[in-house]
């Protein structure tokens, strides 16, 4: 059965909290959201939305497995008529920078501590001693998140991201609210989706079809296995964990024995062909 592509926009209704390891009393936002998160949002969403009694989620989630492959979500602006995706990348001599994708040139480019003054705020919290009912002793605390709005410029959030279907999914093609990341209880992370249109490359990659679909780059836009083809890249590795409450012994595991590449990886090599592992979202050299 044959591949489709589309390219989806989804708007930032609320604050997004998508985390990683914490610095001191400081909860840390990423800029993007994983696959992976936006497997589990899906397969939530769903699943509550199918069921008569208990959500099936593993049904669900399955499911998406098999007939879906999703790219990563990154952070857009609308320039009036078009949502543009910012793309991180790695440089030798800058470091972590970010690039819009309609400006090739690189004239504009935003270092990663520009993007994070664009985005982000931070929300103070802290725990409540039920003894005293006051502020417990060194809970204090702040969690950086996504604005719904950009600091700079008079444009909502968007995140703009790709997704492979095997077969025509169309409760996944009717839903168009969603909520992902952390604290989603609280009003964080809420989406709408603006539009789903087909598409023929990711981010400007060309793409092959197989028996799985394949993207052609030497910049890597999620995180990636390491392979013994490259002896040269500009990056950064990240050892990746994740949430995983079907396992009674320790719900937090590993998803990759190994560090992975992180996102804006570059290869010192023209092209190299990438297939997105079904069940975590990392990108694999064929």
């Amino acid at each position: 059965m044959s591949w489709t592509l589309y390219r989806w926009t989804w708007r930032l209704e609320s604050s997004l909290f998508v985390g990683v390891p914490p610095a001191g009393s400081l909860n840390r936002c990423r800029l993007y959201v994983p696959a992976r998160a936006l497997w589990g949002a899906l397969t939530a969403e769903l699943a509550r939305r199918r069921a008569n009694a208990f959500p099936n989620y593993a049904t669900e989630g399955t499911a998406l497995h098999e007939n879906a492959r999703f790219s990563y979500l990154f952070p857009a602006e609308c320039d009036g008529k078009h949502w543009r995706a910012w793309l991180p990348r790695y440089e030798e001599r800058d470091g972590l920078v970010w690039r819009r994708e309609d400006r090739p040139d690189g004239k504009h480019d935003l270092t990663d501590r520009q993007m994070r003054l664009r985005l982000l705020e931070a929300r103070p919290g802290t725990a409540i001693d039920p003894d005293s009912d006051s502020a417990e002793e060194g809970s204090l605390r702040e969690t950086e998140c996504v604005l719904p709005q950009w600091r700079d410029i008079e444009s909502p959030v968007a995140l703009v991201g790709y997704v492979f279907l095997q077969q025509d999914l169309p409760q996944l093609r009717d839903l168009t609210a969603l909520f992902l990341g952390g604290d989603t209880r609280y009003g964080l992370g809420r989406l709408c989706r603006l539009d789903m249109n087909q598409a023929s490359d990711v981010f400007g990659a060309p793409v092959q079809y197989n028996d799985q679909p394949s993207i052609h780059t030497n910049r890597v836009l999620a995180h990636a296995q390491p392979s013994d083809r490259f002896q040269k890249l500009a990056g950064c590795l990240e050892l990746l964990a994740g949430w995983d409450r079907t396992s009674a012994k320790n719900p937090l595991v590993p998803i990759n024995e190994c560090p992975l590449w992180a996102p804006g990886t570059h290869v010192n090599t023209d092209s190299v062909p990438w297939q997105i592992d079904s069940r975590t979202g990392i990108w694999c050299v064929v």
